[in-house]
């Protein structure tokens, strides 16, 4: 391979020019006749209208109202002045608003630009100097001046515009940096974002089925297609909460909630996902419904992809890339094991077009590293009124094999490899990509020249474990501190450096010029300069800023120095938080640091709790404050069930939950021994596909319905929605329709702390309550937990009674069983004004004797499976109630059928250790002293990752002897004992349940 752009391979054969072009720059796809994404988006809307379309922050609307809303707001938009072939900014962070301008705008032929309402004053100010827009949309908390959208003030309009772009017409904006500290903008047009599009609907086999979540910044251009290519195919869009930096747990939280099927990611934090995925065995399952993630943005690290593929089996990974000129992104290539530490950039997709020329634009053969020049339909448009910088970077085409009479020049280096492949091999100018944020050095530099104090800056890239850092050197009499502020006040945080040095001169080479060697040693010298460890003594503050201080690798840090200003990111933000668990024992998350910024602010937010006595090691200040006031009966909740009076048995039921392994045997009881019609509420992209999820559910766990299937009613719909994110028309005839409710859908995720389970497992029972009390009174039967009262059980030594008011007990410790108590106390408060409300207290839910078919979810499975894969067990007392399925759903069912009120505490009254339950079940186990246990667990986790990797990452939260609560020796269950004596039921023996459970686990 050769390392120059010179001319001496360069191929000017017509017939070897022709066989090169041929093998490697691209081909032709027909997709069919032009149509722009609004209208694919049209297209899709008429054909799935009620298919959820976006959601965020649990509220979700669908193609229908989506298409509606970008209707009206378009209307609005042209009555104001806006004209086709506009360019305007959108001021509009992460939210519902921000796919609704885009599509808007698209709709009347008008370009947008994503922008940042938290960019500096000078920025913003930049970015309408340039784009001299006639309108600027904003939200109303921006506090900038515009054209203000809210979703709930636009008026929805059936008719549509009907003003599609031609091809050629500019789509959208992306600015990228600028050499003299002004951002540029480059554009794109229709023509190049159909076909990415389309491209990707290929690529992707998609089928409508995808759920695909925005994992970029809004404001770069990938969040561009996670947010509108699943509306041309049916599919569903996750738009996460705005934030400044990425919180990884909080993304592994959102895609397990919503079950996401693709998203992306750039290297730096692929890799730190899959540190935390290394790190923490049992999140694997929260991610397992990847089916494609595109890495992008810079350089890809092989190993991290390779691990992720081996903890996600089925996931595929492609490497993207595509500079902002060019449609988002061009080039892609499925990674297989085959490519080793060496993964090229791939091949360009449709209708895309790359080679590799010399600085004459000369033809380069396979091997040779040349400029990576780039054409087709990709192509933009060039850059926003500055026709200088537009024709330097796109060039007349010379090859009349290529479509299109200019290409653009990357600044990239690359070659072709022997199969066709394009490799990625450095940049020719001063642009750098920063965890995959093209940085343009020139920019930095000319900022930093403006502060007081500063003579010359030099701003580079460095290589540090495995990272690309940014780093700004300044000669000068300026302090270090204030040139970070004079940075912070002027630029973006994704181009803020995560080092400044500040020298008195800076070295020089021979002719005078900056020595960029020396500067890139000078800064690899302070951050390899030796620090102290942190500190895990002395006032926390300190401890917290050691902690900080030996991450960022700086040689001194204050308790009031901000995190995200002294270099901090979203990757180091994640390395501290895991330091800061292990070194002071603190439950902080990332989204607490940022929120919190510097280690007085987080110390207070810990300590003003009382950090590890209540529990949740976490800032709980405001977590206690959230769950009190979610807690409280929504003003205006028609809670005017006195005068309700038990009727005939119900002939509909609504059931949340049916997917679930309680919820799948409520249902199966439901369809086999009553008549009733089963309304089943699932997560799902349509009605269709949500009945074939409850049929799936239902034959995975072995549970036959043939003859109730008629009865079988399946709705597409979301607990954390209001009116489930159904419309109001559907919402008030199934609370007319329905006789009773039964809410056995909730999160469960021991990972989670009480905010991530809060969307489904408190809104979402509030949302139940108030559809039970809707239209007429619904009895409503609410499936909880014994963990709702097990801290205040143990904290007592009281054996708790079912009338246990949850009001007056300490809170739980997961955030799991915080969310329940929270949903418990809502509830008390509506039967306490009358509202027919049951709750049943489920213990350890096991598998019954007709099919022994475990929840696969089950913290008691995930024991009872390594304990079987190991062959020994830990001399460690592990009690609890095992308590067969099929008796839950029989007391459920028979108090719906029979109108029973009350509070009901459901567990198996005989208490067993489940080191014994594989030996009841005929499997010989050796008990071990815990100290071996823990080594052989250790060991079996190293050589074969899954369950052992999981417990292990369990036992980091809690000892292998508070895993189980010894449910029958802490709770009463007065109540239950008189209801199974009016209907005839008892605990039956567990033999037969225990040997069917642990043949069905020896087949496995």
């Amino acid at each position: 391979m050769g390392n120059t752009t010179g001319t001496s391979r360069r191929q000017d054969d017509p017939a070897v020019r022709a066989r090169v072009l041929g093998a490697q720059a691209g081909q032709s796809v027909d997709h069919g006749p032009y149509r722009p994404v609004s209208a694919l988006f049209e297209a899709q809307a008429d054909r799935t209208p009620d298919r959820p379309a976006l959601s965020y922050r649990g509220t979700t609307v669908s193609y229908r109202e989506l298409d509606e809303l970008a209707n009206g707001l378009a209307l609005r938009l042209r009555a104001a002045g806006v004209q086709r072939g506009d360019l305007l900014p959108v001021f509009v962070p992460n939210s519902l608003e921000l796919p609704l301008c885009m599509l808007a705008l698209m709709k009347l032929g008008v370009a947008f630009a994503p922008c940042d309402p938290a960019w500096p004053a000078e920025r913003i100010q930049a970015v309408h100097s340039l784009l001299r827009p006639r309108i600027t949309l904003v939200t109303g908390n921006s506090g900038l001046p515009g054209l203000v959208v809210d979703r709930d003030h636009v008026t929805p309009v059936p008719e549509r515009p009907g003003q599609p772009p031609g091809p050629n017409e500019p789509a959208y904006g992306i600015f990228t940096s600028g050499t003299t500290g002004t951002p540029k903008c480059a554009v794109n047009v229709h023509r190049g974002l159909t076909n990415r599009f389309r491209f990707m609907t290929r690529h992707m086999r998609a089928d409508g089925s995808e759920v695909v979540l925005q994992n970029s910044k809004h404001t770069f251009d990938s969040a561009i297609w996670q947010l509108l290519w699943p509306l041309t195919t049916g599919g569903h869009s996750v738009i996460p909460e705005q934030g400044e930096f990425l919180d990884l747990e909080r993304t592994v939280a959102t895609i397990a909630e919503h079950r996401v099927t693709i998203t992306d990611f750039v290297p730096a934090t692929l890799a730190s996902l899959v540190a935390l995925l290394d790190n923490d065995p049992a999140a694997v399952p929260a991610v397992s419904s990847l089916r494609h993630l595109v890495v992008g943005g810079e350089e890809i690290v092989p190993h991290s992809v390779h691990r992720l593929r081996e903890l996600v089996p089925g996931v595929a990974v492609s490497n993207g890339y595509g500079p902002s000129e060019t449609s988002i992104g061009m080039v892609f290539h499925p990674v297989d094991t085959a490519d080793g530490d060496h993964i090229p950039l791939g091949r360009p997709i449709d209708n895309c077009y790359a080679v590799v020329l010399t600085d004459d634009l000369g033809l380069l053969p396979p091997g040779e590293v040349g400029e990576i020049v780039i054409g087709g339909a990709c192509l933009g448009t060039g850059y926003f009124a500055d026709a200088g910088q537009t024709a330097r970077a796109f060039v007349p085409n010379p090859f009349p094999e290529i479509p299109g009479n200019r290409l653009y020049r990357t600044g990239d280096l690359g070659w072709f490899d022997d199969r066709g492949d394009l490799r990625f091999a450095g940049r020719l100018d001063q642009q750098v990509k920063i965890d995959g944020v093209r940085i343009e050095l020139l920019e930095l530099e000319a900022v930093a020249e403006g502060a007081d104090g500063v003579q010359q800056a030099k701003a580079l890239a460095v290589r540090v474990g495995g990272r690309n850092r940014l780093a700004v050197v300044a000669a000068g009499t300026v302090e270090a501190g204030e040139l970070r502020d004079h940075l912070v006040s002027r630029l973006p945080r994704t181009s803020m450096p995560q080092h400044c040095l500040v020298v008195p001169a800076l070295p020089l080479t021979d002719n005078g010029k900056a020595d960029l060697r020396a500067l890139e040693a000078l800064v690899l010298r302070e951050l390899a300069a030796p620090r102290a460890p942190a500190t895990v003594t002395g006032p926390l503050p300190v401890r917290i800023a050691d902690v900080l201080r030996e991450t960022l690798g700086l040689s001194a840090y204050g308790v009031d120095d901000a995190f995200l200003d002294r270099g901090g990111d979203s990757l180091s933000g994640l390395t501290a938080v895991f330091r800061m668990r292990e070194l002071l024992g603190v439950r902080v998350g990332v989204q607490d640091l940022y929120t919190c910024q510097t280690p007085s602010r987080l110390a207070a937010l810990l300590t003003g709790t009382g950090a590890g006595t209540d529990g949740d090691h976490r800032p709980g200040a405001d977590v206690a404050a959230l769950m009190e006031s979610d807690a409280a009966l929504a003003d205006g909740l028609p809670v005017l069930a006195a005068g309700w009076t038990p009727g005939p048995q119900p002939a509909t039921v609504l059931l949340t939950g049916a997917t679930g392994f309680v919820g799948s045997r409520i249902l199966h009881r439901l369809l086999t021994a009553t008549g009733a019609r089963v309304v089943c509420l699932v997560r799902a992209a349509d009605d269709r596909d949500a009945r074939q999820r409850v049929r799936h559910a239902l034959d995975v766990l072995r549970l036959p319905v043939d003859e109730g299937a008629g009865r079988l009613d399946a709705r597409a719909g979301d607990l954390g929605a209001e009116r489930f994110g159904l419309g109001t028309a559907d919402w008030e005839k199934l609370a007319a329709d329905c006789d009773a409710v039964v809410h056995a859908g909730a999160l469960v995720n021991f990972l989670l702390d009480y905010g991530e389970h809060r969307a489904a497992n408190v809104l979402g029972t509030a949302e139940v309550l108030r559809f039970s009390l809707a239209g007429r009174i619904k009895p409503l039967h609410h499936v909880s937990t014994l963990g709702v009262l097990d801290r205040h059980a143990a904290a007592t030594g009281e054996r708790l009674a079912e009338d246990t008011d949850p009001h007056r007990i300490l809170p739980p410790l997961s955030g799991y069983s915080r969310s329940k108590w929270v949903a418990e106390r809502l509830l008390t408060g509506a039967r306490e004004q009358g509202a027919p409300v049951t709750v049943h207290r489920l213990g350890e839910v096991m598998p019954a004797a007709d099919n022994g078919v475990p929840n696969d979810k089950a913290l008691t499975h995930l024991l009872l499976g390594v304990f079987h894969r190991l062959g020994v067990c830990p001399d460690v007392p592990m009690r609890s109630d095992y308590t067969p399925v099929d008796e839950v759903a029989v007391r459920i069912v028979t108090a719906l059928e029979h109108h029973v009120q009350g509070v009901f505490n459901v567990f198996h009254r005989q208490s067993t250790d489940f080191r014994d339950v594989l030996v009841r079940g005929g499997v010989a186990l050796t008990p071990v002293p815990e100290g071996d246990f823990l080594d052989r667990l250790r060991a079996d986790a190293l050589a074969r990752p899954g369950r052992s990797g999981a417990l292990l990452g369990l036992l980091q939260r809690a000892p292998l002897r508070d895993l189980l609560s010894d449910n029958p020796a802490l709770f009463a269950r007065k109540g239950l004992d008189a209801f199974d004596r009016r209907h005839g039921f008892t605990d039956g023996p567990l033999d037969a349940a225990i040997t069917a459970y642990v043949r069905t686990l020896e087949a496995c």
